[in-house]
């Protein structure tokens, strides 16, 4: 075990997560002496906690509410981390701390596997204005994936603000509509990728929805981030629409596995993973 190498997830809580199986799935298909551990850290410990991981980790998730912290630790950033002032990914290279968010990799690969190429043409929608809707829109603005990108929020004030925010970051059209308004119904109409990012249809409030149904036409794609449960409201309402659909699960596992290149320089073994044993070990 004196050779084993370290990576550790950062947050507070950690004991839901479903990443320690991943990871370490992983690292014993592969043969390789590393293991993943969960550590519930408080906000107050997180500077300790940094230090140890630069003193012989070989690096580290961070999920909440570390993820803005982390990032004042980092000697190197990531373009969209330093877009977004968010980090989900601590690595180390020639002994500089470097930080990335790999949430995106993870929404444009899960996206894939439900059949939806973003090739730029999509006429995109962000519901929310949180963090998970700053890191997926200022990635698509970033890598040009989409004609125009609309943030769909209740508060105006901060989907306002986060328009402003994003926008600079390229050159793609970005507004702001309130969910609700006409305004709001009429952008939906036209849309052909409807991203939930919002936590509403989470596990325990699995009769909400962020959205009436009335706005899902045949003509759109419509992604949740919530993977518990495996099918919200909100996307089963999508389907029956004729809607192509698809849950957060795989934009979690490849966000993970694109971590995992970080650490260790190898590709994981995607074969040995499918998504109803992931849902199982979710619960859903």
């Amino acid at each position: 075990m004196n050779n084993t190498k370290i990576v550790c997830l950062l947050g507070d809580p950690v004991a839901h997560s479903i990443s320690p199986q991943i990871h370490n799935r992983a690292f014993e298909a592969l043969g390789l002496p590393y293991v993943y551990i969960p550590l519930r850290v408080e906000p107050r410990g997180l500077h300790s906690a940094i230090y140890t991981l630069r003193s012989g980790m070989a690096g580290a998730n961070v999920t909440i509410p570390h993820k803005e912290w982390a990032l004042r630790f980092c000697d190197e950033i990531s373009e969209l981390s330093a877009a977004t002032g968010t980090v989900n990914t601590l690595y180390l290279r020639d002994g500089r701390l470097c930080g990335t968010t790999t949430d995106p990799i993870g929404f444009y690969r899960a996206l894939e596997a439900a059949g939806h190429e973003l090739n730029g043409g999509d006429d995109a929608v962000i519901l929310g204005s949180g963090g998970t809707a700053r890191t997926l829109g200022s990635a698509l603005l970033l890598d040009n994936k989409c004609r125009s990108l609309c943030i769909a929020a209740r508060s105006v004030d901060k989907g306002e603000a986060l328009v402003s925010s994003v926008k600079k970051l390229g050159s793609i059209p970005v507004r702001f509509v309130k969910i609700g308004e006409p305004q709001c119904d009429e952008v939906l109409g036209k849309c052909t990728l409807l991203v939930n990012c919002t936590s509403v249809g989470m596990h325990p409030n699995i009769d909400d929805t962020p959205i009436d149904k009335k706005i899902f036409h045949s003509g759109m794609t419509v992604f949740d981030v919530v993977y518990n449960p495996s099918e919200t409201r909100f996307l089963r309402e999508a389907a029956e629409a004729g809607c192509r659909v698809k849950n957060g699960l795989l934009m979690l596992l490849y966000q993970g596995l694109e971590s995992f290149r970080y650490w260790t320089g190898v590709d994981a073994p995607e074969g040995i993973f499918d998504e109803a044993w992931l849902q199982k070990l979710v619960g859903g």
